[in-house]
This record gives C-alpha cells, structure tokens and sequence, in this order.
C-alpha cells in the first residue's frame, strides 16, 4: 500500500513537472515571438516556425506542441493581464490561418438526400447521402457526424473555427447536396431558418457544447449537450431579423441547383431565403458531349439560368468537367474558351472538376466494360494548365479538383495535389495566372496605402459588366473589387419577353419551358424593385477578417476601399441613360452597411435613387 501511493505521489509530482515545462516551453516560444515584431512587424508564419524550432532545441521534448496549445497559453496570459491581444500574434499563431485570409469564414452544410431529376451517367448514388457524394469525403464526414443536421454542423464547425482563433462573425454559409431547388419547399424552409436560429443562438449554446473525447475523431471536436434546446423564432421572418442583431451573422449564402431549375419563381424564393451566389453545373459547353452523358440541359438552359441570376444580382459559379465520356483533351480546352469567349457565359466563378470513376454510378459499369478511359496523370496535369490560362481576371477559381479520398476512386486521377502540381508547372512555364484567387492579398505584404484603382468592362449575358478592383499595380495583388451590373432588361429594354408566374413551381417547371425556346423574362415582371436599376452584385475586401465594427489598421478590411468602390460604382451607373437607381443584393448584416450609405431595403434589396 505504502510503494502504491508512493508511485501515486511520484506520478503527480512528474505530472506537475511536465505542466512546468510545458508552460515554460510555451512561454518561451510567446515570448520569442513578441520580442521578433518590433524589428519585423510583417513577420511570416516561416519565420514563425523558425523562432519554435529554435526554441525546441533548448529543451527535450518528444514532438512540437499543436497549435492550440500556445493559442491557449497565450489566451491565458492576455486574460491574466500580461500584455494585450496583438493581431498579428493572432494570425501567426492560430490553426490553418488561411481559412480567415479571405476576409470571411466559410460554413459548408450538407443537406439530406432527397433525389435528383437528374440522370448523369457519372453521379454515384449512395444510399443515405445526397447524390453525387461519396461517403468519406470530408463534407459528408462532418455532416453524418452531426446528424445531417444544419445547426448541429454550424455549432460545431463555429466552435472548433473560434478556439484555434479564427474570427466567426462575417459568415458565409454554402450549402451542398445537390440539386437544392429539387427539394421539398418545406425542408427548403426549414433548413434554411434553422441555419439563422443556429447562428443566432450560437453565444447562449456555446457553453453548452463539449469537447469530445475521441482521438479518432477529425471533425466532431465538439458536441452539443442533448439537454440543451435552442431558441427557435416563431418565424422565418423573425429568425433573418434577429440575425441582424446578434454576434455572428449571415453575410452571403448559396445552393447549388442545375441550371434547367431556375425559374422567376425560383429567383424570388432564393431572394427570401437571403441566398447572394448560386452554383450550377455547366459542366461542358459541348452539348453532344452533355447530351452523351445523360445531363438532361444543354447550353439553352445554361446560358438562360446565367443570364437571369446575374440579372437577379446574384454571382454565378459554374462547375465545368474535363474529360467526360467521350471528350478530348482538344474538346475540353474549346468547351472552356466558348465559357468566356461567348458572352452569354461567362460565370464569375469556376469549379474544374476532372472525371473520375467511383462506385454507385451508371459510368462505373460502363468502365468495367471498357467504355470510357480517364486521362493519365500527365495528360491531366497538361490539360489543366491549359484550361487555367484561359480563366480571365474577373473570374476565382475555386476549386480544380474534388475532394474525394483515393480508396474510393476506382479509376481516374488521385492526385490531391492536382492544383498545386499545375501551378508549379506554369511556374516553371513562366505563364502567370491573373484569375482573382491567384492575385487576393492572402497573408502578403503588400501595403495598401499603394492600391491604384482599375476598372475592367466587358458583356456579359446581355448586360454590361463593370469589375471594379483596388490592386497594387507592381504585381496586381487585389486588395478589394465590386461588380457593377447593368442588367438585359436595360441595355435592351424591348428584347425581353414576359414570364407570367404560376403558383405551381413544378407545373410552370414543366409547362412553361418549351423545349426549343427558353423564356428570358423582363426582371420588373417579378422583382419589381429592380426595374431601372443597376446592380452591385458583390463586393468584397480580401485579407484577414476584422471584427464587426473593428476599425481596420493594416490588413485590408474596414479601411474605406468598400466606400470608395460603392462611390465609382455608383458613378458610372448614372451614365448609363435608363439607370435610375441602385440595387445591391446583400446578405443581413451588410444590409446595415449599405444603409449607412444611404441605401434602404425594398423587397429584399438595398436600394438608393441616383440621379
């Protein structure tokens, strides 16, 4: 009993000795790195890991701490009243800094599996999961662990983001799963006011959520306490304006849909629902190619879908695919130039995504029986340098590659590395992208006091487009950019046909699309408060997040570039004869921007009278 509770004791002892060591070990590396910012007050995450690896080597440790650990540390001696926050500290030390360096913190949910009307050959059907996804991708991970449900996957993704010290105020909510306007209207609704109750409650709920204790466990750090009930608003309504109001707020949001299901009705629902960018799949601009895999649309519908969400004021992003069944190399690359050559195209931003075989799709069986053959790596690779050299300035390219685990890709590239590879082949090319993702600030040094402003006007589907950014004219980093829209209906006011709503979205669906004309309604016809109106379809600061608020010292936001954009945008709207006003759609807590500008809501836009 006696060497018992003297090995109980030694344990202790060694236990309090090690939480000494680590303190000090972590203060150590605190402390190295206040001491580095005044000499070097643009100090990099590599000459961070420097200053750690330097003071490792003074103590004998196993393996580096993680991250979180000298974030907690270093919380403590801030509340403690050591020293004061520093934004730079913050951004040097906290966990995957680049999911804040966009200026917004992204929230993705996936939805329950509800069908689809479609029947491309390439999308695997798993049972349980929405179609098109597989099980093990991430997203899917995370969303089987909460249940499927959108409060329990943003509780969770908002707790786990705010203690590795990203901030989570400005959000920017997308929801994947297919084709979102498919959906039951009640789920629609639903999901859709759950997703504000949960960012509404999120600082009542958050000393309910606990840390888990699982060490498998990638994504559900956290969980919700089952005793614990949210506050639920009575209404739609009243869930989008307590949003308005509370810590962390909806500042976008977008579904993604296919393009043959977006009608006037469907416009109209999405602009309640606070919906600012819509994703649909173009996939090729070849319609054989379309037609041979079975996606049901072809260009009529695509261009169509383009023309009147831009004309909505909504940003388009459009999901192309390199080497479906039956394309070329050759093919591919004239698919993407007719997406920006055609003006009727032309989406603001892009999702590439190569073909690759998995289980559960009609193309599976096909493979299995020699009918298709994916690219090899090389000629992928090849293909893809091509493709992002034609992505104009005006364009972000989001993604160049889905984000499926090898084991489940039965056939076609696994290299997850794919975008890496083909931009360090165009390096060695020395070709330069200009696409907006290749020039945002980031975590660079560039001074923004230099920003010069460029002014970049193209037609697009019908309308005249004005991208406006603040760029540093050495190397083009875009600090900040708004798009400008003059809307079809008022650069050709007598070209558009009229649309009569019906109040059955599946019959005007299915009766009013006549299949060899696609309907372009006048936008007055159903969004009134748009008629003569130009349109501000975005704007955004890149670099770090600032608080709501947060008067913005050197890193891009809050330090007037949006003014200043809104101003010229509203300048060169009035030159336009048939403009008589702006229009901005806006997610709920940039609507309190606009309004300190004179912009007031109507309908569900921000909208002001120019002269």
């Amino acid at each position: 009993m006696k060497y018992a509770n003297f090995l109980y004791n030694l344990s202790l002892i060694n236990k309090k000795i090690m939480t000494q060591k680590t303190q000090e070990i972590l203060d150590a590396i605190i402390d190295a790195a206040r001491s580095e910012l005044p000499n070097n007050p643009n100090l990099t995450k590599e000459a961070f890991h420097k200053i750690k690896n330097d003071v490792y080597k003074g103590y004998d440790i196993p393996k580096p701490f993680p991250s979180i650990r000298i974030l907690e540390r270093y919380d403590e001696r801030v509340a403690a009243g050591e020293f004061e926050e520093d934004d730079v500290i913050r951004r040097l030390f906290r966990k995957r800094g680049v999911r804040s360096l966009s200026g917004v913190t992204v929230i993705s949910l996936l939805t329950k599996f509800w069908g689809c009307p479609g029947k491309c050959v390439y999308c695997p059907t798993f049972e349980g999961l929405p179609k098109s996804y597989i099980p093990h991708e991430p997203a899917v991970m995370r969303a089987e662990l909460n249940k499927f449900d959108p409060v329990l996957q943003i509780q969770n993704r908002l707790r786990a983001l705010e203690v590795t010290w990203h901030k989570i105020e400005k959000n920017d909510v997308r929801i994947i799963g297919g084709t979102w306007s498919f959906y039951p209207k009640q789920y629609q609704e639903d999901f859709i006011k759950w997703i504000y109750d949960a960012f509404n409650s999120y600082e009542d709920m958050k000393p309910h959520i606990e840390k888990t204790d699982y060490a498998h466990d990638r994504f559900a750090s956290f969980k919700l306490r089952e005793w614990f009930k949210m506050y639920e608003s009575k209404t739609f309504e009243e869930a989008v304006e307590r949003n308005a109001l509370t810590p962390q707020r909806v500042i976008g949001m977008a579904i993604e849909t296919r393009p043959d299901w977006i009608t006037p009705e469907e416009i109209v629902r999405l602009r309640r629902y606070g919906v600012t960018r819509v994703e649909i799949g173009y996939q090729t601009t070849d319609d054989a190619i379309n037609e041979l895999n079975k996606r049901g649309h072809g260009n009529q519908e695509s261009t169509a879908a383009t023309k009147m969400l831009k004309d909505a004021g909504f940003k388009v992003v459009a999901h192309m695919m390199p080497n479906l069944m039956g394309a070329t190399p050759d093919g591919d690359i004239e698919s993407m130039k007719e997406c920006f050559e055609n003006q009727l195209f032309r989406p603001d931003e892009l999702k590439i995504y190569p073909m690759m075989v998995t289980d559960k799709a009609e193309l599976t069986e096909i493979w299995r029986n020699w009918g298709f053959e994916a690219y090899d790596d090389e000629t992928l690779i090849d293909l893809m340098c091509e493709l992002e050299m034609l992505i104009p300035e005006y364009v972000r390219i989001n993604r160049t590659y889905r984000d499926i685990p090898a084991s489940e890709i039965l056939h076609g590239s696994t290299l997850s590395n794919l975008r890496q590879l083909v931009e360090d082949k165009l390096v060695e090319q020395g070709r330069v992208m200009t696409d907006i993702r290749s020039r945002e600030i980031k975590d660079k040094s560039n001074n923004p006091a230099d920003a010069v402003l460029r002014t970049l006007k193209y037609e697009a589907s019908d309308g005249i487009e004005y991208f406006m950014t603040y760029e540093d004219p050495e190397d083009r980093t875009i600090f900040s950019l708004l798009r400008l829209r003059i809307p079809s209906s008022i650069v050709n006011p007598n070209s558009q046909q009229t649309f009569e709503m019906t109040t059955d979205d599946a019959k005007s669906q299915e009766e009013n699309r006549d299949p060899d004309r696609v309907l372009l309604p006048s936008i007055p016809d159903y969004l009134p408060e748009l008629q003569w109106a130009a349109l501000i379809r975005e704007i955004h600061t890149f670099g770090d997040q600032m608080s709501i608020g947060q008067k913005g010292k050197k890193f891009g936001q809050h330090i007037g570039f949006g003014k200043k954009l809104i101003a010229e945008a509203e300048r060169l709207a009035s030159e336009h004869e048939w403009v008589s006003k702006m229009a901005v759609i806006a997610g709920v807590w940039v609507q309190q921007y606009y309004e300190k500008r004179g912009y007031q809501l109507e309908g569900t836009y921000m909208t002001k009278e120019i002269s």
